[in-house]
């Protein structure tokens, strides 16, 4: 078990300013839901290898840069949920683990959260913004646990904060890039304005929903050689037109149509988050900090998905997320400021629908404290069943790791259709289902 030896809340170190700070719907819409990474370093040779001491006092300059997430999430007057800057601090543990870095597991799951990442009971605030954990392992090594509220956080956000920090800790200030809190640009029209019907926010009666089940989360990677391939075989031998997203998504789409053995006339949903930040006219800055993402959403019949060539999915996905412009954001800005955003909020999808989330090409292992950059970079939480996470492999590998869950039954027709469609893109190939390095991670039960 691991053993808490310091919680403590950590403040800016200088003023700050203070008072209100108004919330998207977009932020409204993600109310209450933590999320965010673990990340491992390696022992290095230096006597103030992760110095509890140095960490928290670039901690406290990150927070002056970083204000709002030293403050508390509140319920204003008109029930929208607010950010009180009130420089109350972040929540920091201190803590060690008498295992060593390959005797863990690193993987989403229950246990991986309980290891590494603070519980808000700890804090004794639901309310709370940020939350980190040092986790001093018996091999020397560290792992910093990140859990940030997605109220006022995307991933993209998040990793601006984890740099930062990392660049104040290791005295490279000229690298730092300040963060822009202005929700100005997302507000809602007066009078809203509808035009597109935003089904990807709708919880549709129609979608038969599914008893819980046992979901089982798999860790996969595809080598760069199978990446390239397969945007190749998507593209019609271009390389410009699919995106690797868009590509990995109708591959995993097509093969989940087909494991999970849905009827040939059912209406299947992929649904996939966008960052809007270059989308709207005019831009959000690059340094735009909020939770900036919007879903898009692309459905067929199952039939059309599994007979289709891969190339035909892959269209329909990119034009999906194409169509995602400043038009398609206003509008669904306005949507959520005429139904609410509690009445859309869900968290588990129905058999027809699968979730694909990509943090594939942000820069994950940058994180350098001074004493290297990550060895490793993981989730700590699934957030729900039937829901696909993409992100880019360490290193100079080029490949990409997947973690699938879905149901447990759906797993090994998913893998082995998988492994066909791979195939069927190299059949030249000899290394098969080999290329992909599968790691089982266990079953939760949702």
């Amino acid at each position: 078990m691991v053993e808490v030896l310091e919680s403590c809340f950590v403040v800016p170190s200088d003023e700050t300013p203070k008072g209100r700070l108004w919330l998207s719907n977009l932020g409204q819409f993600s109310r209450g839901t933590f999320s965010g990474t673990l990340n491992f370093y390696k022992k290095a040779e230096a006597t103030s290898f992760f110095s509890i001491e140095v960490l928290k006092a670039s901690l406290a300059k990150a927070l002056v840069l970083f204000y709002p997430l030293a403050g508390r999430c509140i319920v204003g007057s008109d029930g929208r949920l607010e950010l009180d800057c009130n420089a109350k601090g972040c929540f920091f543990v201190r803590a060690q683990l008498d295992r060593t870095f390959d005797t863990i597991n690193f993987q989403p799951s229950q246990e991986l959260e309980e290891l590494f990442i603070p519980r808000t009971q700890m804090a004794q605030s639901p309310f709370l913004l940020l939350m980190i954990q040092a986790t001093y392992l018996k091999c020397g090594g560290v792992v910093l646990g990140f859990a940030v509220n997605h109220i006022i956080t995307d991933a993209h956000s998040n990793f601006h904060f984890i740099r930062t920090w990392a660049s104040i800790t290791r005295g490279d200030l000229s690298s730092i890039v300040p963060p822009s809190f202005d929700q100005t640009p997302l507000r809602a029209r007066s009078p809203p304005i509808v035009k597109f019907d935003h089904s990807p926010y709708k919880d549709n009666a129609a979608s038969a929903r599914s008893t819980p089940t046992d979901s089982t989360t798999t860790k996969l990677r595809l080598s760069k050689e199978q990446v390239s391939s397969l945007k190749i075989r998507c593209n019609r031998g271009e390389l410009t037109k699919i995106s690797t997203f868009c590509s990995v998504a109708s591959l995993v789409w097509k093969c989940y149509c087909y494991a999970q053995n849905l009827a040939p006339d059912t209406t299947a949903h992929l649904t996939m988050p966008v960052n809007l930040r270059s989308r709207l006219q005019p831009q959000l800055p690059k340094a735009h900090y909020s939770n900036a993402l919007v879903r898009a959403s692309v459905q067929s019949k199952v039939s059309k998905i599994t007979s289709s060539p891969l190339q035909a999915v892959a269209e329909i996905v990119q034009t999906a997320v194409d169509s995602v412009n400043d038009e398609y954001v206003r509008s669904l800005i306005d949507y959520l400021e005429i139904v609410g955003n509690e009445s859309v909020y869900r968290k588990e999808a129905p058999e027809s629908e699968l979730r694909v989330n990509s943090i594939s090409g942000m820069p994950l292992y940058d994180a350098d404290f001074g004493w290297g950059s990550p060895q490793l970079v993981s989730r700590w939480r699934v957030n729900g069943n039937r829901l696909i996470y993409i992100s880019n492999e360490p290193g100079e590998n080029g490949g990409i790791e997947l973690v699938v869950t879905i149901d447990s039954a759906t797993m090994h027709r998913f893998l082995k259709k998988l492994h066909e469609e791979l195939n069927a893109g190299n059949e030249n190939s000899s290394s098969g289902m080999k290329a992909i390095r599968k790691t089982q991670i266990g079953q939760c039960k949702l």
